[in-house]
């Protein structure tokens, strides 16, 4: 016997392409800034910064670990939600080329990564569009626990209350043992990016699933109700977790800000007003290109059920008299009664999650973290 709830459901295959144009987006953005962008501003640690504390230092780098942590949950959350979506009724097919593309996705993140740490010191990072030293001259002020107590004994640096415990070389016990950290963790954020990102778009992809062919017309109208509601929540946490991506870059952009001369505070906050007004253009495009599409398709196949079900009803429509005249209004009322009429609330949600960067960057340009 026939269960519908248990029959197993597939994504076409040219869907997965959809996940293209976010990665597009972020090979551009790679690129953009260092070819025709102010890669390096010219200023240097000596002219922009004044003596400080250390305690100056540990304010931004607080506020930082507390933006990664809260966007590492949320990539948690966006990872466990994808597994979620591929444990429900799909083909072998269609969750084997989900997995597929998501690992495919990573290798573009994977090999910025590792450029980072093939040659740590000249890559270009974001950081330097605040200054060529800024970032390392500020950290230089902090330390890392663990490099406290380092000697170094026949050439091996080792802990001094642990002769036995040799350190991984360079990894973070360097000269500037809190800028490696720091480094460090720029990756650790843009891998975690790379997969919170894929693991949304890709569980919006398997929204657009679809039951077998031959199947009533009622029974996929409820399941495409069902995906809609699905593919909103995606959206909802993408808006969230990107948001937090720009926490993240606020609490980094603003980490010298006490320290920087007074006189320099102008200047220096509207460097880093653009840089965050660009950033979340690049978070907002990643929510535009990769949810985008879906969404379209989804509200075409929503119109093709209603434009069926009039189909439906005019065939079985038996005198002339009674004959079914299509109309906008009606199809409205068939899409509200199966759930799959987007509300004017819903619409206003979908825009705010879409724009919500973009949002958070204005934010951010008034009032510091």
């Amino acid at each position: 016997m026939r269960n519908f709830l248990t029959q197993k459901r597939q994504v076409p295959p040219a869907c997965f392409l959809i996940l293209v144009a976010p990665v597009l987006v972020f090979v551009l953005s790679d690129w953009l800034v260092p070819q025709l962008g102010v890669p390096m501003l010219q200023i240097t640690a000596d002219e922009l910064l004044i003596d400080g504390k250390g305690y100056l230092e540990a304010a931004g780098r607080n506020r930082y670990l507390a933006a990664l942590m809260f966007f590492t949950v949320l990539v948690v959350i966006a990872v466990v939600m994808f597994i979620a979506e591929l444990l429900r009724p799909l083909t072998i097919k269609t969750r084997v080329l989900a997995v597929a593309v998501f690992l495919a996705t990573q290798l573009p993140v994977l090999s910025t990564v590792m450029s980072h740490q093939e040659d740590s010191i000249t890559t270009w990072r974001s950081y330097h569009q605040l200054g060529e030293d800024v970032m390392a001259e500020v950290l230089s002020r902090g330390t890392v626990r663990r490099c406290q107590d380092v000697v170094v004994k026949d050439g091996i640096e080792q802990f001094q209350n642990n002769p036995g415990k040799k350190l991984i070389a360079g990894r973070p016990c360097t000269n500037n043992p809190a800028m490696a950290l720091f480094r460090l963790l720029l990756d650790v954020g843009s891998t975690l990016s790379g997969i919170g990102v894929a693991a949304l778009v890709l569980g919006m992809i398997l929204s657009l699933s679809h039951p077998p062919k031959g199947t009533p017309l009622e029974e996929r109208a409820f399941d495409h109700g069902r995906n809609q509601r699905a593919a909103r929540r995606f959206l909802y946490l993408a808006g969230l977790m990107l948001s937090s991506g720009m926490f993240m870059a606020m609490a980094w952009m603003h980490w010298p800000m006490p320290l920087v001369d007074t006189k320099a505070h102008p200047g220096y906050g509207e460097a880093i007003k653009a840089t965050l007004f660009y950033s979340g253009v690049f978070y907002t495009l990643l929510i535009v290109t990769g949810f985008g599409p879906v969404m379209f398709l989804a509200a075409r196949r929503s119109d093709q059920l209603a434009l069926e079900s009039l189909m439906v009803e005019e065939s079985t429509s038996e005198a002339a008299a009674d004959k079914i005249v299509p109309t906008v209004t009606r199809l409205d009322k068939w899409k509200a009664s199966h759930g799959l009429q987007i509300s004017m609330t819903e619409a206003i949600q979908a825009l705010i999650a879409t724009g919500s960067p973009l949002l958070t960057a204005f934010a951010g340009s008034f009032s510091p973290v």
